[in-house]
């Protein structure tokens, strides 16, 4: 479903860009792997991802679970 819809979205972009510019975003689509499981991901896991707020304790929080 995500990937359909990625490629989609891409397709809408496609149309700005000529043929060598398009292969290489086609290309580079049929890379991308998804994974077919959701996995239950921890503050820990997500903490490089996530963009905290300033003078946000995320050890603090993750010390009084």
């Amino acid at each position: 479903m995500l990937e359909t819809a990625l490629k989609k979205k891409a397709m809408d972009y496609f149309e700005m860009l000529d043929n060598e510019q398009a292969q290489m975003v086609i290309s580079y689509m049929e890379t991308i792997e998804f994974p077919t499981e959701k996995r239950q991901h921890s503050l820990a896991d997500l903490k490089g991802k996530i963009h905290f707020a300033d003078g946000y304790d995320y050890k603090a929080m993750r010390s009084s679970q």
